[in-house]
Protein backbone atom coordinates (compact mmCIF):
# COMPACT_ATOMS: atom_id res chain seq x y z
CA UNK A 1 0.00 0.00 0.00
CA UNK A 2 1.24 3.49 -0.78
CA UNK A 3 1.17 6.13 1.92
CA UNK A 4 2.15 9.79 2.13
CA UNK A 5 4.30 10.74 5.10
CA UNK A 6 5.64 13.82 6.85
CA UNK A 7 9.02 13.15 8.46
CA UNK A 8 10.86 15.32 10.96
CA UNK A 9 14.49 14.64 10.13
CA UNK A 10 15.60 16.16 13.47
CA UNK A 11 13.59 13.90 15.79
CA UNK A 12 13.04 11.06 13.29
CA UNK A 13 9.33 11.08 14.04
CA UNK A 14 6.86 10.65 11.25
CA UNK A 15 3.16 10.76 10.52
CA UNK A 16 1.22 9.05 7.75
CA UNK A 17 -1.10 11.73 6.31
CA UNK A 18 -2.74 9.91 3.38
CA UNK A 19 -3.42 6.42 2.07
CA UNK A 20 -3.70 5.39 -1.58
CA UNK A 21 -7.22 4.17 -2.33
CA UNK A 22 -7.45 2.96 -5.90
CA UNK A 23 -6.54 5.93 -8.08
CA UNK A 24 -7.04 8.58 -5.39
CA UNK A 25 -5.81 9.49 -1.92
CA UNK A 26 -7.70 9.34 1.37
CA UNK A 27 -6.58 11.68 4.16
CA UNK A 28 -5.36 9.95 7.29
CA UNK A 29 -4.51 11.11 10.84
CA UNK A 30 -5.86 14.60 10.26
CA UNK A 31 -6.84 14.86 13.94
CA UNK A 32 -3.18 14.27 14.87
CA UNK A 33 -1.68 16.55 12.23
CA UNK A 34 -2.05 19.82 14.15
CA UNK A 35 -0.49 18.44 17.34
CA UNK A 36 2.27 16.77 15.31
CA UNK A 37 3.12 20.04 13.56
CA UNK A 38 3.01 22.12 16.75
CA UNK A 39 5.19 19.66 18.70
CA UNK A 40 8.23 19.94 16.40
CA UNK A 41 11.08 21.27 18.59
CA UNK A 42 12.82 23.14 15.75
CA UNK A 43 9.69 24.61 14.12
CA UNK A 44 10.72 28.20 14.94
CA UNK A 45 14.28 27.92 13.66
CA UNK A 46 15.24 29.42 10.33
CA UNK A 47 15.26 26.85 7.56
CA UNK A 48 13.15 24.30 9.42
CA UNK A 49 11.26 21.96 7.15
CA UNK A 50 9.66 18.56 7.26
CA UNK A 51 10.38 16.00 4.60
CA UNK A 52 7.44 14.58 2.74
CA UNK A 53 7.05 11.79 0.30
CA UNK A 54 5.01 8.98 -1.08
CA UNK A 55 6.27 5.51 -0.31
CA UNK A 56 4.99 1.99 -0.45
CA UNK A 57 5.27 0.20 2.89
CA UNK A 58 8.46 -1.69 2.01
CA UNK A 59 10.28 1.36 0.63
CA UNK A 60 9.39 3.45 3.67
CA UNK A 61 10.64 0.72 5.97
CA UNK A 62 13.93 0.49 4.08
CA UNK A 63 14.49 4.26 3.80
CA UNK A 64 13.40 5.45 7.25
CA UNK A 65 12.78 2.75 9.82
CA UNK A 66 15.81 0.59 9.11
CA UNK A 67 18.02 3.65 8.71
CA UNK A 68 17.40 5.29 12.04
CA UNK A 69 13.79 6.40 12.40
CA UNK A 70 13.01 5.70 16.01
CA UNK A 71 9.34 6.47 16.47
CA UNK A 72 6.25 5.18 14.72
CA UNK A 73 3.56 7.79 15.25
CA UNK A 74 0.40 6.35 13.64
CA UNK A 75 -0.78 4.55 10.52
Amino acid sequence: MNRKYLVDSTTHEYLCVALKDGKGWVENNQKSLKSFMSSRPDRNKAGFELLSGEFNDNAFFEKWIRNGTNFLFQY
